[in-house]
């Protein structure tokens, strides 16, 4: 069975953060087809934006995601890396998708300061988390 990764993408998101994950399953599915020419992909993995226009992530790198928030496939996993999330706690759209595609991934899971659009969407309720230094207390205020 193939995994659907999604991976949210929006500006000022940190490039280690969506690249770091993105790397590494894209790899595992890579060399689990190498081992073994027969195995079904292991992952699909894959970015979403807000919309289909480019993303200016930290640095200014410029990434153009393959979906929209409305037209990416079903997903089996939701990466939501962290950056600078000010803006996206704001955006009703992002955060009423993020609690409902939550309700139907297996795993759904955030890197640093992604925490933060995890517990606006209401996910991390009673749920241990974790962020930069930084920024924990912030998040306790969630």
């Amino acid at each position: 069975m193939t995994l659907t990764v999604g991976i949210y993408l929006f500006d000022e998101v940190e490039v280690l953060d969506f690249a770091g994950p993105f790397e590494v399953f894209s790899t595992a599915a890579r060399v689990k087809s190498r081992l073994d020419s027969q195995a079904v992909e292991a992952f699909k993995v894959f970015t979403i934006a807000d919309e289909q226009r480019t993303v200016a992530a930290r640095g200014n790198l410029l990434v153009q995601p393959h979906y929209a928030l409305t037209d990416h496939p079903p997903l089996d996993m939701l990466i939501i890396p962290g950056g600078v999330v000010t803006a996206e706690l704001e955006r009703k759209p992002v955060i009423d998708w993020i609690a409902t595609v939550a309700q139907t991934t297996e795993v759904t899971a955030s890197v640093c300061t992604g925490a933060f659009l995890l517990a606006k969407a209401g996910l991390l309720h009673n749920q241990p988390a974790i962020t930069h230094w930084e920024d924990i207390d912030d998040l306790r205020t969630m």
